[in-house]
């Protein structure tokens, strides 16, 4: 969003403050013309400061017992925040005491400008495409029908037809191409192709009346004059069907059109009275003059136009209402990236103007008591991790029809799986590069008592971030065991084994409750291995045979899988991959430690990660990825 545009926002809506809401609707109308956008985006501010007055406060956090339906979203919007001003105040930040009480970071925080993801003028050059379709084969049909019903071969009338086709079909042309338009423009493009319609019914319906009524054929001369009814008629449907508008600017075009036969019919009386004497005699003597019977083609119209008209405002107020409702609090959203337990979505939030990847628990698990408590717990302890290395949560909330979300950084890279199903195989420099920094995001969670119990490649990201490449991020904590409650009944699904067969520790593999830290180790070990070779450690269709694998089978060493991966580093791997976890690393610290050992640890840093993605040439991988887009499927 340009700095003019906002700066119309501030200003429309401070004036919006200060009007009676009884004729606020009214003057928003006037004051924001054909921009749906930006009435749309004055409705949610507009909104949003109604919600905070009648709130009066922040909602604080409610004490751990808290039942699931109770939860609402914990940052409302404050009373008329100044455009992308955003609270720093530490007391905005929840304080973690333990891990069954939590109340998230701020969402407004200090960021990077970006474009807005407006689509307004997208909308309406779509919209706009069609409507000189419809008019071409209007058009083309009237032509044919006057050529050969009517036997007219009126050159005028055939070069007049032609250059008004190819004009439209240049319209068509200038707004099927990427190059952008303003509003403005569009609104010209609009009101030239009715003008253009309407100056074209009028000259034919004057030429074509005007010939039958000099050769005396007043009845071929009425019937034209009902069939240009008929054609204005299906313009002003069409215009109000594809130009939807408030019923004020939808009258001010509608209106003329529905006078606009009588109009031309008025003039030819006027300037060929002699011709046109048949309007005031009847069929027979002592009958309804011609002229009177056209009152009940004007009734017809006068019909068309009054439910053209509010038809129009109908669609427009749908059009914003469909545009508002893809709305989740102070979020815009603007595309599905992703999906698994929840639907993962690209979004902006309202007044930052910053992107950022938002999940939301799909409609069809909202009754379920499990896959809410889990998508709850998810956000409440990603958000007690602050590690640079854990994907960052902005914020979480509930909307009015029950729908839960949260908000996280959204990140732009790859997801390792998706860096190994594009570049293959990847260097051992790399791999311990991007592991050690996980091994860092384990050790936090691992001293909170968390243990996440679902890593494996999609849910690690290589991403581009504050100017360094290759910052690796962990997410998607929906499977996250607080060491607290092992042994308890868990929420994470159906049954007793959770995770991802492919990746999957023995201990989980075979039921235990009893899990420690060890078992993010063994997933680690298995994703290296992945990164490494190209493939898990075993490979299977059937995930009752990959589990069983896991706790049996032994493992090929990954140099019988792929030549040149370094004797220490399959060590590394090796040691990770125990059956028995007190064959592995104790904690993710001496993991890292022992990858920090690696010969191969030099032949990797930033140069050599930023030469990678300059020379793969990934800057537009952000546009469509997300680390929310290769969220586990669980």
């Amino acid at each position: 969003m340009t700095p003019e545009r906002w700066r119309r926002i501030e200003e429309l809506f401070a004036a919006a403050l200060r009007i009676d809401p009884a004729v606020r609707e009214a003057w928003l109308d006037d004051a924001c013309g054909d921009d749906e956008g930006l009435r749309a985006e004055l409705t949610r501010l507009l909104d949003q400061d109604a919600q905070a007055i009648r709130e009066k406060s922040l909602t604080a956090p409610e004490p751990p017992g808290r039942a699931l339906e109770q939860t609402e979203s914990w940052l409302t919007p404050s009373r008329r925040p100044p455009p992308g001003a955003g609270s720093s105040d530490g007391s905005e930040t929840g304080s973690i005491t333990d891990h069954s009480g939590f109340s998230p970071k701020a969402a407004i925080v200090a960021g990077t400008p970006h474009h807005s993801i407006s689509q307004t003028e997208s909308v309406v050059r779509a919209r706009l495409r069609e409507l000189p379709v419809i008019y071409i084969l209007i058009l083309v049909m009237a032509t044919l029908w006057r050529s050969v019903i009517l036997g007219d071969d009126d050159q005028v009338l055939n070069y007049l037809d032609a250059t008004i086709i190819v004009s439209f079909g240049g319209v068509i042309a200038r707004l099927g191409c990427r190059r952008p338009i303003p509003l403005s423009r569009l609104k010209a493009l609009e009101l030239g192709m009715i003008g253009i319609l309407a100056s074209r019914v009028a000259i034919f319906e004057y030429r074509i009346v005007l010939i039958f009524s000099q050769r005396g054929e007043p009845m071929m001369a009425q019937f034209v004059v009902k069939n240009f009814v008929l054609v204005t008629a299906v313009f002003i449907l069409t215009y109000g069907l594809y130009v939807p508008k408030t019923w004020r600017q939808a009258a001010q075009v509608v209106g003329p059109l529905a006078l606009l036969p009588f109009a031309t019919l008025g003039g030819l009386f006027l300037l060929h009275p002699k011709d046109m004497a048949w309007l005031g005699r009847s069929w027979k003597e002592g009958g309804t003059p011609r002229l009177l019977l056209f009152t009940f083609d004007a009734m017809i119209l006068c019909i068309v136009a009054v439910g053209s008209t509010f038809g129009a405002h109908a669609m427009s107020r749908l059009r914003r209402q469909v545009a508002e409702a893809r709305h989740l609090g102070q979020y815009r959203l603007r595309l599905q990236i992703g999906g698994g337990m929840g639907k993962i979505y690209l979004a902006e939030h309202h007044l930052l103007k910053r992107p950022c990847a938002l999940k939301l628990i799909r409609p069809g698990n909202s009754a379920d008591p499990k896959a809410l408590a889990r998508f709850e717990r998810e956000v409440r302890l990603t958000a007690t991790l602050s590690h640079p290395n854990t994907v960052e949560i902005y914020d979480y909330g509930r909307t009015e029809d029950g729908t839960y979300y949260y908000v996280m950084e959204y990140l732009r890279g790859l997801s390792l799986a998706d860096l190994v199903e594009r570049h293959g195989p990847q260097p051992p420099g790399r791999v311990v590069y991007l592991l050690r920094q996980v091994c860092g995001a384990l050790r936090e969670a691992h001293d909170a008592g968390l243990i996440h119990r679902d890593i494996k490649p999609s849910n690690i990201f290589a991403s581009r971030r504050g100017g360094f490449d290759d910052v690796a991020k962990l997410f998607d904590f929906g499977l996250v065991l607080p060491t607290s409650r092992i042994g308890v009944p868990q929420l994470s699904g159906v049954g007793q084994i959770l995770g991802t067969p492919q990746f999957m520790s023995p201990e989980q593999a075979t039921g235990e409750r009893k899990l420690d830290g060890r078992c993010d180790i063994y997933a680690l070990g298995a994703v290296a291995y992945y990164l490494l070779t190209g493939r898990p450690p075993f490979v299977d269709d059937d995930r009752f045979r990959l589990m069983i694998a896991h706790a049996r089978d032994p493992i090929d060493p990954p140099s019988q899988v792929r030549d040149s991966i370094p004797q220490d580093l399959e060590r590394v791997v090796l040691r990770c991959l125990a059956k028995a976890p007190a064959d592995r690393f104790p904690d993710s610290e001496s993991l890292e430690q022992a990858l920090g050992e690696c010969a191969c640890v030099k032949d990797w840093n930033q140069t050599h990660a930023a030469q990678w993605w300059q020379d793969a040439d990934l800057a537009q991988a952000g546009e469509g990825e997300s680390p929310a887009s290769t969220s586990a499927e669980s």
